[in-house]
């Protein structure tokens, strides 16, 4: 089911494998439901176990990779937006600051890893419009919440292996997060990591997948999403996310996110 704050999917594959990194701009739960092969996430890599509960901050680098045994790899996707988080919160328990900083892994009991893919299935089942259905929506996004938040304080988080390629090329990512919507290019960037331009590009690809300017295009793309979401006008969003021209702009958001930057910002402004 899709809203337009969050999607939640169930998804079940044989032959996976994500090739390069990637993120959302929203936080993600995974809940797994199979044995098998590895998750990539926020520099270090994880098995990927039956009943392991993922929660990625908005933006997080992340990859999975089957395992060799060719394995079917089976789980519960919720991709929820932070508006929407900030909506169900209150001044007592605000679930935007609980999965701000929330990166983890943590590996819930059956029974409450049987609870939380009823609560998944329950929301993802789409109900014909009608009165009630709406609250009945949001009573078990509130369940959901409540659960993740509450094992996320009291269940020991797993550690994962650090990936080399990641950490060498982590402090270009926070200094790209950081300035994405300022002037950036190779050659000023390579002298201020005082590396050679080629070097860059090669230590940036191999630890992201990304080219550097492919990466900074997308910190720009989320960066106008936000700002369409809290109301800056199509143009206002070009300047602010760092675009050069306006036609770049719009060339740019309709490639990556599949509709204009007007239809997005209406989408977010129904209803």
């Amino acid at each position: 089911m899709e809203s337009r704050d969050y999607i939640i999917q169930y998804k079940q594959d044989d032959q996976w494998r994500m090739h390069r990194l990637h993120y959302h701009e929203g936080i993600e739960l995974m809940l797994v439901l199979t044995d098998g092969g590895d998750f990539f996430m926020d520099q270090k890599m994880y098995p990927l176990k039956k009943n392991t509960l993922f929660i990625l901050n908005a933006n997080t680098l992340h990859r999975d990779e089957n395992g060799a045994d060719g394995s079917v790899f089976k789980r519960y996707v919720l991709h929820i937006l932070p508006s929407l988080l900030e909506q169900l919160s209150t001044p007592q328990t605000d679930f935007a600051e609980a999965l701000k900083n929330s990166g983890a892994c943590v590996l819930l009991n059956e029974e409450d890893s049987k609870r939380l893919a009823r609560l998944f299935e329950k929301l993802r089942i789409s109900m014909p419009p009608s009165f009630g259905t709406d609250i009945l929506e949001r009573i078990t996004l509130y369940e959901i919440l409540l659960l993740v938040c509450s094992r996320i304080r009291s269940t020991k988080k797993e550690h994962g292996t650090s990936n080399q390629d990641y950490n060498r090329v982590q402090p270009i990512l926070d200094y790209l997060r950081k300035n994405c919507t300022e002037h950036l290019s190779l050659d000023e960037l390579a002298d201020h990591f005082m590396l050679s331009k080629h070097y860059l590009c090669h230590i940036f690809k191999k630890g992201t997948g990304f080219s550097v300017m492919e990466y900074v295009i997308q910190l720009r793309i989320i960066t106008a999403q936000q700002l369409l979401r809290q109301g800056a006008n199509v143009q206002e969003a070009s300047e602010k996310s760092g675009f050069q021209t306006y036609s770049h702009f719009i060339r740019t958001f309709n490639s990556y996110v599949g509709v204009s930057p007007k239809k997005y910002a209406k989408l977010y402004r129904q209803g």
